[in-house]
This record gives structure tokens, sequence and C-alpha cells, in this order.
């Protein structure tokens, strides 16, 4: 009875010290993942969006702002300068954001 349980508490030793190695490693592999997403660039947000294109749904909406399609999301939008006429359907570029009221200033592509 005495090597039965001698021979079943080397086995629940090695059991435990690979459980803690394999805990280890995955530790170890999920903190490099972790510290390399951190250095990645930044795939959303406002500042993302510049240099986008996007299509001119509607013309002269509230307060003559256009409506704009980019990514599958409608945001308002104002000419970037008072040279650049806005029409329904055509492709526009995004130069910049209004920081105050998140309108989009954009520009024909």
């Amino acid at each position: 009875m005495v090597i039965y349980q001698v021979q079943i508490t080397e086995n629940i030793t090695q059991l435990i010290v690979t459980g803690v190695a394999v805990l280890l490693v995955l530790g170890i592999f999920q903190l490099y993942l972790g510290l390399k997403a951190q250095k990645s660039p930044k795939l959303t947000g406002e500042k993302t969006m510049i240099g986008e294109t996007g299509i001119i749904k509607k013309v002269s909406g509230f307060r003559g702002r256009s409506i704009l399609e980019v990514r599958g999301e409608l945001w308002w939008c104002l000419p970037a300068t008072s040279s650049t006429s806005l029409e329904e359907g055509i492709t526009v570029r995004i130069v910049g954001i209004a920081e105050d009221s998140m309108i989009l200033q954009v520009d024909t592509a």
C-alpha cells in the first residue's frame, strides 16, 4: 500500500510541475502579445479618418452641412475651402476634423 502512495505522489508532482510549466509558457506568450499590441498603430478614432475617402449622400442638410458616408457610417461634413462644391454621389477625401464638433472637413478627391 505504501508503494502505491509513493507512485501516486510522484505522478501528482509530475502533473503539477508540467501544469505550472505550461501555464508559465502561456503567460509569457500572452504578455508578449499584449506588449506587441501596445506598439501597433491605432485603428479607430477620428484621427485615423483623415485621408479616407467617402461618398456624399445628401447635400445641404442641417445648418448647411452635408451627409457623408465613410466606412459604412454617416457623418456631417463641410467643405474644407469655400471654393469646394459638394454634390450628391461625388467622392471626397477627408482633410480635417473640427475639434469642437466632430464635423469632417472634406475636399474633392
